[in-house]
């Protein structure tokens, strides 16, 4: 059932009509607030004209609410939350509204400049990669500095450079070893910037995101920042799907990760993909000396599929750090158009859980996942099979059963990749071995 995607920023006038709504079941209107996402409205227009009375009527009905926590739909908060009325802006902050953005439990000193390498990692997708570069060689960096570089994964094939050829202002870096961590690890190592961020190549980038992605690092004490992931389109089942399992957002409300985060249940695990992933991340290259690099042993191309970033995330937050998620610093990402793709990739998905908890488990002696997989994994496969089968949950049993099979392949995946490991970099390389970064700033 195709849905059609719209954005509406509430700064500006409603659209008369969403343009082809009639030819979609129906429309997800992505609401905004001055480029900021505040929520999204789902109409079932089932392939209806949705004009404007309507469109407005569902954004106070579906987040009105949310937007208020219970006000009242005509106060002056749901006219500021709207766009209606401007927001109160702080006088030091004037001339910097991200700031004014964060949440109160952060400390940001205004006036901060940084230096952004945005690091693009990629194997022989050409066409995902120019739609990618195509936005990227737009963005605004404002007051920051701003380079951007492309990881090649398999420079034998040179489809990967073809394109970036067409791209002066992007620096082209190879990495012949396969798996996407070798790559954003040669990311790490190449860029020049104190802040590197990491887009996914089949993504669209709006050209204020710098300095959203930047601003919480104005908080000396903030290591990373992820930031919101939004569908760039949902034309087939598959996309659908994957926009059910869970996608890649994490909702429109900012979090901090601290210690409290990390420490709240001596029970169960760390939920660091509540972060949201390396589609659209930035890590200030300090924090490299306590937390590593990225396990060359997780993530896409190695056995275990994926795993990477959440591990990453998950040391910056032992080291003490914080993490801070912020919607605002928003993506667009083309969802994977084929069902084959889709399964291949929540099997990779599933994989790579298992394979994250078992690093946990054996570098950080963290005990908690043991208890995650053999008690809250396998519950949680249960109870969203009863949720199916009493018609609570719209999801494939063929898909759940997928997943299970990924996390018990995880065990073998994981092993495999430790061995593929040593024969490329030695009997004791360090998957995470940390490495001097400082460098000049040119």
């Amino acid at each position: 059932m195709p849905a059609k995607i719209v954005t509406i920023d509430l700064a500006r006038p409603l659209p008369p009509e969403v343009p082809n709504a009639a030819s979609y079941d129906t429309v997800w209107a992505i609401v905004l607030r001055h480029q900021v996402p505040v929520g999204q409205v789902v109409i079932d227009n089932g392939r209806t004209p949705v004009l404007a009375p309507q469109l407005r009527h569902e954004i106070i009905r579906q987040l009105g609410g949310l937007l208020l926590k219970g006000q009242d739909a005509q106060s002056p908060h749901f006219a500021i939350a709207t766009g209606c009325l401007p927001k109160p802006t702080a006088a030091q902050w004037i001339n910097e509204p991200e700031l004014e953005d964060l949440l109160p439990g952060l400390s940001p000193e205004p006036g901060r400049t940084f230096f952004l390498s945005v690091v693009v990692c990629t194997r022989d997708r050409p066409q995902d990669l120019r739609m990618c570069l195509e936005t990227l060689v737009q963005l605004d960096a404002g007051r920051h500095r701003l380079e951007l570089i492309v990881v090649d994964n398999n420079p034998a094939s040179g489809q990967t450079k073809v394109v970036v050829d067409d791209f002066p202002q992007v620096r082209y870096e190879m990495e012949t070893r396969p798996g996407v961590a070798y790559g954003r690890n040669k990311g790490l190592t190449s860029a020049r910037g104190d802040i590197v961020a990491y887009i996914d190549d089949d993504v669209k980038v709006p050209p204020h995101w710098p300095s959203r992605i930047l601003a919480p690092f104005a908080d000396e004490r903030v290591m990373c920042v992820s930031g919101l992931v939004l569908p760039l389109e949902l034309e087939s089942e598959s996309q659908e799907m994957f926009e059910k399992y869970g996608a890649l957002g994490r909702g429109y409300v900012p979090r901090i990760f601290d210690r409290q985060f990390f420490y709240r249940s001596q029970k169960h695990v760390v939920h660091t993909w509540d972060l949201g992933g390396t589609a659209n991340v930035a890590i200030r290259k300090t924090v490299l000396a306590n937390s590593g690099m990225f396990d060359e042993t997780l993530g896409p191309g190695q056995p275990t599929g994926v795993g990477e970033d959440i591990y990453m995330f998950y040391r910056i937050l032992k080291a003490g750090h914080i993490c801070y998620y912020e919607p605002a610093a928003y993506v667009w990402h083309k969802h994977r158009t084929s069902m084959a793709a889709l399964r291949k990739q929540l099997y990779n998905y599933n994989k790579g859980q298992t394979s994250y908890q078992l690093r946990t488990l054996v570098t950080d002696g963290d005990r908690r996942a043991i208890r995650q997989l053999m008690w809250d994994l396998p519950r949680w496969h249960v109870d969203r099979i009863w949720r199916i089968l009493r018609g609570r949950e719209d999801y494939s049993l063929r898909l759940v059963a997928l997943e299970i099979g990924g996390n018990l392949v995880g065990f073998w995946a994981f092993w495999r990749a430790v061995r593929m490991h040593r024969r490329l970099n030695g009997p004791d390389a360090n998957p995470i071995q940390p490495v001097n970064l400082q460098q000049d700033a040119v």
